[in-house]
């Protein structure tokens, strides 16, 4: 059976790697209800993220490798309905679960729609893209789901000391990631118009700026840590890192020596081995951090 190319542009699989924000959150949310979290990986992961993809896919047309394919197929206006209907079923969803919680959604939904929509098209400025993608794939995802993941009610977690500094970690992580996403479609950005910050750094200054983000993410993760009494958490965290950080110092001395290996197949890798390795971080965080409860 042929699954139809509209629910294959939605790349629901692709959501695999945001995951890791959603995980940050709930790993240092004081009192997890699971019902809550639930609704909110449903309204994220299976709600929001596709309908992003999918409406980024339709205004971009695609005949070269994106993000999780490698060959997408040419989008159609089932694409862009079914993509518009997850926005609104998002909208109202969110607003069910908290009005609070539909306004951020609301937002990042807007800027999800400029950030591809030819009209407007942030994704032909490198720094508005970047700040977009940053803020609200980092910071309004996790405050979106600290908030209303947990027992307490909305506002009382915004007094929490797991609130701010995590919001700011998840935007340094994001910032990492997200150049070099972009870093094998240099070709293809400059054809459709699209100056991306990859391409304004260049193959070398992507994975140096990188490499810098992703420095204060270990700087202020270890500041963050060892000042909340969390000190094993930090160790935890330097051996969870060590394989992508391995991984990304291979593929940039290969990259040193041709630009060729800056492409769709390392990046996936990367892609791959950051989150899951984050993933299986931040999950057994909740484990520790909730054990006494899993027992009972």
């Amino acid at each position: 059976m042929k699954i139809p190319s509209f629910l294959i542009l939605l790349r629901i699989p692709f959501s695999f790697y945001l995951l890791p924000v959603f995980l940050f959150a709930l790993s240092y949310a004081e009192s997890i209800d699971i019902e809550k979290s639930t609704h909110l990986f449903i309204l994220l992961h299976l709600l929001i993220y596709p309908a992003s993809n999918g409406f980024n896919s339709f205004q971009d047309k695609d005949k070269t490798s994106i993000g999780g394919l490698s060959n997408p197929p040419q989008p159609n206006n089932t694409l862009l309905y079914v993509s518009m209907a997850l926005n609104l079923i998002a909208i109202a969803y969110s607003y069910w679960i908290h009005p609070f919680l539909c306004l951020l959604i609301t937002c990042y939904i807007i800027a999800s729609i400029a950030y591809s929509w030819k009209i407007i098209r942030l994704k032909k400025y490198p720094l508005f893209s970047f700040i977009t993608v940053v803020f609200f794939q980092g910071f309004i995802t996790y405050i979106s789901t600290y908030l209303f993941c947990q027992q307490s009610n909305y506002p009382e977690n915004l007094g929490q000391t797991n609130f701010l500094l995590p919001a700011i970690i998840s935007s340094l992580m994001v910032a990492g990631a997200y150049p070099m996403t972009q870093i094998y479609q240099h070709e293809a950005d400059k054809l459709s118009g699209d100056l991306t910050l990859s391409r304004v750094l260049g193959i070398k200054g992507t994975f140096a700026f990188s490499a810098l983000m992703n420095t204060m993410v270990f700087i202020i993760m270890g500041y963050f840590l060892l000042n909340t009494n969390q000190s094993h958490f930090f160790y935890l965290f330097i051996i969870f890192v060590f394989p992508p950080l391995s991984f990304f110092t291979w593929w940039y001395n290969k990259v040193r020596k041709s630009d060729v290996y800056a492409n769709y197949r390392y990046t996936m890798i990367l892609n791959n081995i950051s989150s899951i390795s984050l993933v299986l971080y931040y999950l057994l965080i909740i484990i520790l951090e909730n054990i006494s409860e899993i027992s009972l």
